[in-house]
């Protein structure tokens, strides 16, 4: 299903092997030459950030290096301002006449509705929605967020190339019960985060000291 554009984002920190699975087996599903991350700069509806935007690109670059299915868009972390997923959509609709996918999980779909604009989403791009393989039963909810912001679901992921923006469809995947949280504050902690990272990000986060009590990430 080549013709479409694929962005997943998040703040990634760190990124994870649950996350490159995941963008992993949706390049897979969706039979796309390339899936791309986009990090976020600075997070409207996080916490403040464990690692700055240039260690966290560079974990990204470090855990992708050998992927090539998987790409990384720049485009927030060059900006200073907050990240608001409505002005990267608006920049790279600028930018193609592609179809244009914006990938995440059914917890963030269920808060759409809070996100800035989000009554402009549909008229932009679509969504793929990533829902927990136990999450039957808690659908409804974020689906009828979605609908209310005029989204229209389709069940052939082959529809998502024959129109600009405006569908959704719902995507089970096999996901790894993977935190960053969990990751961060097992480095705080001095616990092994080995196999939940890649082996390149488990040396840049120790060689940099970061997710260390009180460094608030790297002392560049």
């Amino acid at each position: 299903m080549f013709g479409v554009r694929v962005i997943f984002g998040g703040s990634f920190d760190p990124v994870h092997i649950g996350h490159l699975r995941m963008a992993t087996e949706l390049a897979e599903y969706l039979e796309l030459p390339r899936v791309d991350l986009m990090p976020c700069a600075v997070p409207v509806h996080k916490r403040a950030l464990g690692a700055g935007a240039a260690d966290r690109l560079a974990m990204l670059e470090l855990s992708i290096e050998n992927n090539p299915r998987l790409g990384i868009d720049c485009r927030e972390l060059e900006r200073s301002e907050p990240s608001y997923s409505i002005g990267s959509l608006r920049a790279v609709r600028e930018q193609t006449d592609e179809p244009l996918v914006l990938a995440m999980g059914s917890d963030s779909a269920a808060g759409l509705a809070a996100w800035r604009e989000a009554e402009c989403f549909a008229d932009l791009c679509h969504l793929v929605v990533i829902e927990r393989p136990d999450a039957a039963g808690r659908s409804a909810h974020w689906q009828d967020v979605v609908r209310r912001l005029r989204f229209h679901e389709v069940s052939d992921r082959a529809a998502l190339s024959q129109a600009p923006a405006g569908l959704y469809l719902p995507l089970t995947l096999n996901l790894l019960d993977i935190s960053s949280t969990f990751i961060r504050n097992a480095v705080t902690q001095n616990r092994s985060i080995r196999y939940l990272v890649t082996d390149a990000v488990e040396r840049y986060i120790c060689d940099n000291g970061l997710y260390k009590a009180n460094l608030g990430g790297s002392p560049r």
